[in-house]
């Protein structure tokens, strides 16, 4: 054996409500201490009520994520989710997939009807992803947000030229991993 043959890796692995103990972990090893704050905030939101913030966690780590906004939807009975992301080495194994799959049922499960997100205009690969996931887009959405990075004064403008997508939830049958309570 050399230690260049392929062999399979088997990782337990399911999604869960985050808790304070993972936010730390949430910034990846650097790449989002600069949204701290974001993130901190979420889970204040979380705490109210007003939100949601689901794990997907691998081995004690959350490998992958998505927040659900409760509070600032277009309509009541729509839930906005964002920062749907899922850590690099473990993409493209369908696990995006289920997480929106897991919003969506927890979103069910509290009387929503509708579920919206948001996709950056050049991200086609995303706006794909979520079309296979029943998305369709249904307007778009240009401004900036603004955040301060940890240690710093320095407020830093984005700009956001979204396509903005939507999911009828009335009526959608939940996955097969939602129906036996299998991840």
């Amino acid at each position: 054996m050399t230690g260049r043959e392929p062999f399979i890796l088997r990782l337990p692995a399911h999604i869960r409500a985050c808790t304070a103990d993972d936010l730390e972990a949430l910034e990846w090893f650097g790449r989002f201490t600069a949204h701290r704050d974001i993130i901190r905030q979420a889970f204040a939101a979380q705490t109210r009520g007003e939100g949601l913030m689901l794990v997907l966690d691998v081995n004690r780590f959350p490998a992958g994520q998505v927040w659900i906004d409760l509070a600032h939807a277009r309509a009541r009975e729509t839930g906005l989710l964002w920062a749907v992301r899922v850590f690099p080495p473990l993409r493209s194994l369908g696990l995006g997939g289920r997480l929106v799959g897991a919003a969506e049922h927890a979103l069910r499960a509290r009387g929503y009807d509708w579920s919206e997100l948001g996709v950056e205009r050049g991200n086609a690969r995303a706006r794909q992803f979520y079309r296979r996931a029943g998305y369709s887009e249904a307007g778009e959405e240009r401004g900036w947000f603004s955040f301060t990075p940890p240690g710093t004064s320095a407020v830093v403008r984005q700009r956001r030229d979204e396509i903005i997508m939507q999911k009828s939830l009335v009526g959608a049958s939940a996955p097969a991993s939602e129906r036996t309570g299998t991840d």
